[in-house]
């Protein structure tokens, strides 16, 4: 008979697995993401004929194909969160609320990349579709992904602000997580250009490091305070 895992064994167990599910969100997440926006993707103020064109190019296997797999990406993010909420829940102690107030957010943004069906439904009309329509299906589309950084700044405040205090990795993990997090929550109300992308690159990146440490070191979990 095989030895029956131990509590740490199975923490750990939890961060590893976390951490290949965070790096797996990434690549199905931005892998589809990066393919649709080698169409031409107009910027965010783009004209009802600029979006209807670009509704047009998208009417394609492929495109309907990626656009399914980034809805698949979030998910796995979901995954991801749960994990690591899980294991920070047991960090932070009781009242766990910031743990909690971090798998909400995480929650919110995977609901919106699953629920928002607006650009899927603009390029399901491909073409055919009126312009006005186009621009208003575009919109609907970037202003929900722009209020989506509320969510995500929002999880990234509360985990880092868990990690910054419970010293369970060293605290500049948490201050890289709360940066990031202030910087998405500020760039909502300046959402047009391309002043957003520093923020939004800075959470991303932190994601896959630390998805890299709980593999290499799953100590997360484990550690209680």
């Amino acid at each position: 008979m095989g030895s029956v895992p131990t509590t740490g064994d199975r923490w750990r167990s939890l961060a590893r697995v976390t951490g290949v599910i965070g790096l797996v969100s990434v690549v199905v997440l931005f892998g589809p993401v990066i393919a649709i926006s080698t169409v031409g993707e107009p910027p965010f103020d783009a004209t009802s004929e600029e979006a209807a064109e670009f509704f047009g190019k998208l009417d394609v296997g492929w495109a309907h194909a990626a656009e399914a797999g980034a809805s698949l990406g979030i998910l796995a993010f979901l995954w991801f969160v749960v994990g690591l909420t899980t294991m920070l829940r047991r960090v932070e102690g009781e009242p766990a609320w910031r743990s909690t107030v971090a798998l909400v957010s995480g929650t919110v943004v995977a609901a919106y990349g699953v629920l928002d069906a607006s650009w899927d439904a603009g390029a399901n009309r491909g073409t055919g579709i009126n312009p006005a329509i186009a621009a208003y299906a575009f919109d609907v589309g970037n202003l929900g992904f722009a209020n989506s950084w509320l969510a995500l700044g929002s999880f990234a405040i509360a985990v880092g602000w868990i990690i910054r205090d419970s010293r369970v990795i060293p605290a500049w993990w948490g201050w890289w997580a709360i940066v990031s997090g202030l910087g998405l929550v500020a760039v909502r109300f300046v959402w047009e250009g391309w002043i957003w992308t520093l923020p939004y690159f800075v959470f991303w990146v932190w994601v896959i490091a630390l998805a890299i440490r709980l593999i290499r070191r799953p100590d997360l979990g484990s550690v209680t305070v």
